[in-house]
Parts: C-alpha cells; sequence; structure tokens
C-alpha cells in the first residue's frame, strides 16, 4: 500500500469535512523529551517521589489503580471512616493525610514540571505552524490533556481578530462560557453552545466543581497554571483528565463525567458519505481501544493514519481490517506523519 504525504491528505480531502484526531505525538513534536512519559505513576516512582516501599504505593497496587484522584480520595476517606471507630492514633492518622497531601502535590509537579509554564515559551514563529495545521479541521479531537492544543486555539483566535492568517475552517469554541464577569473560570454548558475543540480524555485546564464543569483561565485570573491547579486541589477541585489504566477503566471515567461523556459521544456521531478522519500522533492501541470502537460507530468514510515505519501500519492492520469490514465500510489510508509540520520544527 502506497504511503501518503500530508499535502496529499489535504489535496484528497478538499471540500470534505475534516475531522482532526491528535495523540501524544502533538505535543511530541514540539518537544519529545518533555512529553515522553507515560505513565504518572511510574513517573513518580523514578523520579523518587513515591517509594515502592511506600505504604501509599501499595495501596495504589491493592487497589489496582495509576489514578492518583482515586487515592487520594481513598486516603482522605478511609480516615474519616476508621476515626468513628476509633480505630487510628495520631502518628499513623498524620501520615495518611500528609500522603494525601503529598500525592496532591505530586499530581500537579508530575504533570507541570516539564510543562511549559506560560503560553509565552512558546514563539510566534512556533504558533504560526501549530495554528496552520488546526485550522485547516471542521472539529479537533485530542487524547493530550496538557496545554498545547489549549494555547493553539488560544492563538489562532487571536490570528483570526488580527486578520494575520488566511483561509480558517475552524472556529476554536470548546463549550464553555460564562457571562459572568465576576467569575474567575468559565463552565461547560453541555447546552448546545458553539464546540469545536473536544479533550477526550480532559485536560489540566479543565476542573471537576462537582456541581459543575469548569474552565480556569489566565485571562480572568492572571494567575499561572501551576498555581491555579494548587489552589484548586486544596479545595478538593481535581483537573479532569484520564491517562492511566486499561481502556475499559478509561472508558468507565469517562461514561461518569459529563464533560468527558459529551466529547466521547460526540467523536462517535460526526461524519457523512463526504468526510474523512486524520488521525495524527497515535495509534490507539491497546489501553485506547474504547476510541476505536467510537470511531467504528461515526459516519466517517475515510481514515488517514499518520504513521512512521512499516511496523506501525502493521500495527493497525487488524483495526484496518475492522473498519474495512463493517456494514458501512470505511476507506483507509496511510500517510508520513513526518511530513507533518505541526510546530515548525
Amino acid at each position: 500500500m502506497d504511503i501518503l504525504s500530508y499535502d496529499d491528505v489535504l489535496k484528497n480531502t478538499m471540500g470534505e469535512k475534516r475531522f482532526l484526531l491528535t495523540g501524544n505525538g502533538f505535543s511530541m513534536s514540539y518537544n519529545s523529551e518533555r512529553f515522553s512519559f507515560t505513565s504518572l505513576l511510574d513517573s513518580a516512582v523514578s523520579k523518587g517521589l513515591i517509594s515502592e516501599s511506600s505504604p501509599v504505593f501499595s495501596v495504589f497496587e491493592e487497589f489496582a489503580t495509576k489514578d492518583f484522584e482515586e487515592v487520594v480520595k481513598l486516603l482522605e476517606t478511609s480516615v474519616r471512616v476508621v476515626e468513628q471507630y476509633n480505630a487510628i492514633d495520631e502518628e499513623n492518622k498524620k501520615q495518611i493525610v500528609n500522603d494525601s497531601k503529598n500525592l496532591k502535590k505530586h499530581l500537579v509537579e508530575i504533570i507541570t514540571n516539564n510543562h511549559p509554564e506560560k503560553i509565552t515559551e512558546i514563539t510566534e514563529e512556533e504558533f504560526s505552524y501549530s495554528t496552520k495545521f488546526i485550522s485547516q479541521y471542521n472539529k479537533v479531537y485530542t487524547l493530550n490533556y496538557d496545554l498545547l492544543l489549549y494555547w493553539t486555539t488560544i492563538k489562532l483566535m487571536d490570528y483570526v481578530a488580527e486578520e494575520t492568517i488566511d483561509d480558517v475552517i475552524l472556529n476554536p469554541t470548546d463549550g464553555f462560557h460564562n457571562d459572568d464577569i465576576n467569575d474567575n473560570y468559565v463552565i461547560f454548558g453541555n447546552d448546545n453552545s458553539s464546540q469545536e475543540i473536544y479533550y477526550l480524555h480532559g485536560a489540566l485546564h479543565i476542573f471537576d466543581k462537582k456541581s459543575s464543569i469548569i474552565k480556569n483561565t489566565y485571562s480572568r485570573t492572571a494567575i499561572a497554571l501551576k498555581e491555579q491547579t494548587l489552589k484548586n486541589l486544596d479545595k478538593d477541585i481535581y483537573p479532569i483528565f484520564v491517562s492511566e489504566g486499561t481502556s475499559e477503566q478509561k472508558k468507565t471515567k469517562i461514561i461518569h463525567n459529563a464533560y468527558l461523556n459529551h466529547s466521547y459521544k460526540s467523536l462517535g456521531s460526526i461524519g457523512s458519505k463526504n468526510s474523512s478522519l486524520i488521525i495524527f500522533g497515535t495509534l490507539l492501541k491497546t489501553n485506547d481501544s474504547h476510541i476505536r470502537e467510537t470511531i467504528k460507530k461515526n459516519k466517517v468514510k475515510n481514515i488517514y493514519f499518520g504513521i512512521g515505519s512499516e511496523d506501525e501500519m502493521n500495527q493497525l492492520k487488524e483495526f484496518k481490517e475492522e473498519l474495512e469490514n463493517l456494514d458501512k465500510p470505511k476507506n483507509v489510508y496511510f500517510y508520513d506523519y513526518r511530513t507533518v509540520n505541526v510546530w515548525g520544527k
């Protein structure tokens, strides 16, 4: 099978509705060292933040999870329960409470340690490429939870307003709004508000405030991401992101969150006979099989996978056959992801 270039993909899909699905390759192409980790827990252990001989690590193992939020809640709930039975001494209580607080700090440190601190760390030239990349799509879906796509959409809106970018298809809206200028956040509407950007696994700037899904914005606070996130964690307001576990565990978390479930269902509903889904920066491996399943359900006619080798093409062989053997078959193509210049590098 011929391997296309990205220019070929754009030419082949001219006049169609285009949908983009990005994975970690989007961030890796900005800086492979900064965005190379795959497991938050493994990163915490390798950095010496959590010892494999510690009680808190054994909690992760006992409950067969790598979800920091789940373990934090387990620790905090366990203290409250055993206190009612007078079954815990002050020393052990203090250790559990401290472990819970440290896990919150570790979560932020691991996620943001190598992450650019501010949007200004990325050059205008780099943004000129990344905004052009996403601007050619009707909708953009991402599996990433870092801020690179978010910052790119902010820049795209600026460039559109300044009329410094041409032929923009994407309307970079994300479904969040808030008319109360006194609030330091915006709220996910889930009300058919304009939305063309979807964070399928959540993101660092999106939080679960229990009664609502909120997005913190620098424009309303002038406070850096790391500080905002720490303040929210102190209030038990957690960033919404799905980074760990099996595909089934990820799907379970997705369907129990209004924002994630809305985004997930959107990916499964897009398309027509004149539409294409371009996949960049992910092979949708076993732990993302829930994404494969929802792609099979949508009405997109053509699927373009970005690959870098024949081995990667072979890894997608089974999924390709599944797509081509649906009741309404999809056409599957491969292109060389290295021909995509996302950040001008």
